[in-house]
């Protein structure tokens, strides 16, 4: 009487050839034609690793056994790697279904019956999962170890079958393959980074792009592409034994955005991972800056009135202290911000002391400017050592690719800060230059401001203390320059300060635009730096 028996055949990825499953067909089917084996079913799985047992159609050959293990002899495959590759796993596996249901595994490439009731069997079906899994782990070491030869050391883009990074279009094929700037994304891009620099809300930058034509959706997209080190020319590397991973740069690729202006889009986002998630809304401007007098910040939601209107309402979610009408603060804060606004002699003041400032900065940025061109020169001259050494042999190949990434990575870093110096000096000359003579109407900067601009305001020139109480604003700080205005700011009611909680400085009120001796009334030099952050983007 025929033996009867089951078929199981696999290949990993649409990456392995089809070719694969023939193969594993053609030699399970000779064994079991030569072995006058009948066979009653085939099991295949397509594209499913050997790592674990979560493959559909294993699943169904254990629910097959199961159900008609009185009629199935042995279960056959082409080698023991195709049933699985973790050897311990595979074979509590094969001893389960031969101790409970009577079948034996057969590996048909080596024409072995296992039989896990005989030592030396057990043995040779124990030797040939293990060679099989000690292959396994010798491909994927060849695998890593290429990646990362071609990734940390040639800085190939290596990313398999996946699309090019938004902003880039792939060319050509294997280690000529490369990434070319798709000028229509890289603007949508760029603009991300600008934005988000100049304190933009990710949500507001999304709504933005995606008019803009940016293609990605999600709730993280904005946030995959500020994080993606390849528009800065780097590409995450992951470390392969003793060599060490990391950002890498990449070789024959073209920049989206400035190596200086992603570290700090990297810091802006790890500092507001630490901050309070604020939601942003154009009828709740003070949301997220303005305190309850318990400091926990108000929150704001329209409530519905007696007639059926809705009214806005900042409340405080935590201790039910506060219930304000949203109107009523917003135009008791413009009115505040009116007599805040400053007189023409302080502007005058402010002019020709911030262009002594600036002066002074830019003679200090001069002397920096200097020593890093002096390092950019030593860097080059090491640059060229190492190749000499390199084209005489005096080094080897793997010395000679550390110590040049090293070198060119510091390299680009110190010449895109040297931009960005310049690029920031002469931002912040013409913006002090132009912009100073509208702190005479900080009502209407505000009213005309974006949010975060409003945030950027009102969180500097109140040091995040502004609260409110009693049907009044208060801080314990206000930014010196300001002080002009706290005698009319308490007799209208409108903002009090809190003395010597904050600043250390006794508060003395004056009347009008007269200037005061006694305490520091003209601002400082983080003043001066600030004034310009007041009209980014304007």
């Amino acid at each position: 009487m025929d033996k009867k028996g089951i078929r199981y055949l696999r290949y990993s990825s649409d990456k392995q050839s089809f070719h694969s499953i023939e193969r594993q067909d053609a030699v399970t089917s000779h064994w079991m034609n030569f072995n006058n084996v009948v066979i009653t079913d085939t099991f295949v799985d397509e594209g499913h690793t050997a790592r674990n047992f979560d493959r559909p159609d294993i699943k169904e050959l254990f629910q097959f056994i199961k159900k008609n293990y009185k009629t199935i002899d042995f279960l056959v495959v082409s080698e023991l790697t195709r049933f699985s590759r973790e050897a311990g796993d595979a074979i509590n596996m094969v001893k389960k279904i031969q101790t409970d249901y009577g079948v034996r595994i057969v590996s048909a490439g080596r024409g072995a019956i296992y039989d896990c009731m005989d030592h030396n069997s057990f043995f040779m079906m124990g030797l040939e999962f293990l060679m099989g899994n000690s292959e396994n782990i010798k491909r994927q070491n060849d695998i890593r170890g290429g990646i990362y030869a071609a990734k940390a050391i040639k800085g190939l883009w290596i990313q398999g079958g996946h699309k090019a990074p938004y902003g880039y279009t792939k060319i050509g094929s294997g280690s000529e393959r490369r990434l070319v700037i798709d000028e229509t994304q890289a603007y949508i891009v760029r603009y991300i980074f600008e934005a988000f620099l100049n304190n933009t809300p990710i949500m507001t930058i999304y709504q933005d792009v995606r008019q803009l034509g940016f293609s990605k959706t999600g709730n993280s997209a904005v946030q995959e592409i500020l994080t993606n080190p390849i528009y800065a020319g780097y590409q995450n590397v992951k470390a392969w034994k003793e060599q060490p991973g990391g950002l890498f740069p990449m070789s024959n690729h073209t920049n989206i955005i400035e190596v200086a202006t992603y570290n700090r889009a990297q810091e802006k986002l790890q500092r507001s991972v630490e901050r309070h998630r604020v939601s942003i809304a154009e009828d709740f401007p003070l949301r997220g800056v303005l305190r309850c007098h318990c400091q926990k910040m108000l929150t704001g939601a329209p409530s519905k009135g007696r007639h059926g209107k809705y009214y806005n309402y900042y409340k405080c979610n935590h201790s039910g202290h506060n219930n304000l009408n949203a109107n009523k603060i917003h135009d008791q804060l413009l009115e505040a911000l009116k007599y805040m606004s400053l007189p023409s002699r302080m502007i005058k003041k402010i002019s020709s002391e911030s262009e002594g400032i600036l002066e002074k900065k830019l003679s200090e940025n001069g002397k920096l400017l200097m020593s890093k061109r002096t390092e950019i020169s030593e860097k080059e001259r090491q640059l060229h050592s190492i190749e000499a050494k390199w084209i005489n042999n005096e080094i080897k190949a793997d010395t000679y690719q550390r110590w040049h990434t090293d070198l060119s990575r510091s390299l680009a870093i110190l010449r895109d800060e040297i931009k960005d110096m310049n690029r920031a000096d002469e931002q912040r000359y013409m913006l002090l230059k132009n912009e100073l003579q509208k702190l005479s109407d900080l009502a209407t900067v505000y009213s005309s401001a974006t949010i975060p601009q409003k945030h950027e305001l009102l969180r500097k020139g109140f040091d995040n203390g502004l609260y409110y109480k009693n049907g009044l604003y208060r801080t314990p700080y206000m930014m010196e320059v300001f002080h002009h205005s706290t005698l009319i700011l308490s007799q209208k009611k409108l903002l009090e300060i809190d003395e010597n909680k904050k600043t250390g400085l006794k508060v003395r009120s004056s009347g009008g635009d007269r200037i005061r001796t006694g305490v520091q009334t003209y601002p400082s030099k983080a003043f001066y730096m600030f004034i310009p952050e007041l009209f980014v983007g304007k």
